[in-house]
């Protein structure tokens, strides 16, 4: 299979066609799921380490072999099991480094003082060469799963649009997107203290085990429902007795696209279940079609997938 192909279907820019041939090609033999995944592992590597080291991009936008020359020796040194050690030139060490996972993808990232994260699709994480001050500051658009290294003279903190978040050593998910005026942070382990960066006096500390959405100008506090919803780390999308509304809503943040209704009935089906987000939003719509009576129509020009 061809590595620029390969790439695209990384990225979520392959078209419909493009992505049903390399599931068949994946399913024709073992061999080239294991080849697959050795070239994600590239190019996860290739999203932390571009030349651009102040912001990181996708590689479909630099000439493929250009950027393999530049990070195939740092692919075998910097990703272990799929987790991505950020490493800098001491030339460069003072910049931010930028990282943006594309839609259908995940990352997972080591920062400077060996916290690990995370990030889900369409997410964007900024965070210093090195830490220095009295805080560890970091910046976050979209969804991360944080499992920060403890330093109780130096807490962790994710700025976003709205909230800051902060931790001394514990794990967590943040979500938080200005376009959909979304918050979320749900504690697995330790304590957090969530601050509205608009009114010092509005915060709430969590503990393990609840999550604080945004609701108006206040948090509503609540057990975490069930941890299935975090299994995107391992590249999946999991949902027990969810709707059908409500998957498409999560097909549309992990695939980077928008879904419209032209329907006059929302199928009254619920779904339980796991899909691989690698796998493609045509393939997660056909496993919906296996329950419920509907099709769609891409309009790839526009990112809009149409449910009719």
């Amino acid at each position: 299979m061809e590595k620029e192909l390969l790439y695209k279907f990384f990225e979520g820019t392959a078209t419909a066609t493009e992505e049903e041939a390399i599931l068949e090609w994946i399913d024709s033999d073992s061999a080239y799921e294991c080849e697959l995944l050795s070239e994600r592992r590239l190019y996860d590597a290739m999203l932390l380490h571009a030349p651009d080291f102040n912001r990181v991009t996708t590689p479909a936008k630099r000439p493929f072999m250009t950027v393999v020359r530049r990070v195939a020796a740092l692919a075998a040194a910097a990703c272990v099991g799929g987790v991505l050690v950020g490493a800098l030139d001491k030339s460069e060490e003072q910049l931010p480094t930028t990282i943006s996972v594309p839609a259908g993808q995940h990352i997972d990232a080591v920062l400077p003082d060996g916290t690990r994260v995370s990030l889900n699709a369409c997410s964007e994480l900024r965070y210093p060469a090195s830490f220095s001050g009295r805080n560890r500051c970091v910046q976050l658009q979209g969804e991360a799963f944080f499992d920060v290294a403890h330093d109780s003279r130096h807490p962790f903190v994710v700025e976003t649009y709205a909230y800051d978040v902060e931790v001394l050593g514990t794990k967590f998910d943040v979500e938080a997107r200005a376009e959909d005026d979304c918050f979320m942070t749900s504690l697995v382990e330790g304590c957090v203290r969530i601050t509205d960066k608009s009114d010092a006096d509005n915060k709430v500390e969590l503990q393990p085990g609840l999550r604080a959405m945004r609701s108006g100008e206040r948090f509503v506090v609540e057990p975490i429902p069930e941890y299935e919803s975090f299994r995107w780390r391992e590249g999946l999308i999991a949902f027990r007795d969810a709707p059908f509304g409500e998957l498409l809503g999560r097909f549309e943040k992990y695939y980077g696209v928008r879904i419209e209704m032209r329907r006059t009935e929302t199928p009254d089906v619920r779904f339980t279940g796991r899909i691989r987000i690698s796998d493609g939003i045509d393939h997660a719509l056909r496993v919906l079609q296996r329950s419920a009576e509907f099709s769609y129509e891409r309009n790839d020009a526009k990112g809009e997938i149409y449910i009719l």
